[in-house]
């Protein structure tokens, strides 16, 4: 596991998070990915909103569909996979109490949005593709 920060500035600037906030929003996003990779969706539940969407566009018949899943589906879909490979994950940008987060994976590419709910950081919305084959 890699992690970059790309949302370091120098000086606080208005809507500038604690460091407290950035290792929360480091935190849930690791939860997902590591829950993603080792199949763990008690893990995978604990990072996501009860209202996520995670999207992906893909091409169906040739023509752009998007596919959509739930908070549900994710769970469902993280308890039948157990995969290897390492991760980077990047902190885009936080502001405030929403952050975009991207993480690169053997077979994704997931960009996060992450939101403060009272004391917890959770993914709210992730749009992902898989990677092309090298």
């Amino acid at each position: 596991m890699s992690v970059t920060d790309g949302s370091a500035g120098g000086a606080i600037a208005e809507g500038a998070i604690s460091e407290s906030d950035r290792s929360l929003i480091i935190s849930a996003a690791t939860d997902y990915i590591a829950a993603w990779l080792d199949g763990d969706p008690a893990r995978m539940a604990r990072c996501l909103h009860p209202r996520l969407v995670k999207r992906s566009v893909e091409l169906v018949d040739g023509r752009p569909s998007v596919d959509e899943m739930s908070r549900d589906d994710m769970l469902t879909a993280t308890a039948h996979r157990k995969l290897d490979g390492n991760y980077e994950l990047t902190l885009l940008h936080a502001y405030g109490d929403i952050a975009a987060v991207k993480i690169v994976s053997p077979k994704y590419v997931d960009y996060l949005q992450i939101a403060r709910f009272a004391d917890r950081w959770l993914l709210l919305n992730v749009l992902w593709q898989a990677r092309v084959a090298a």
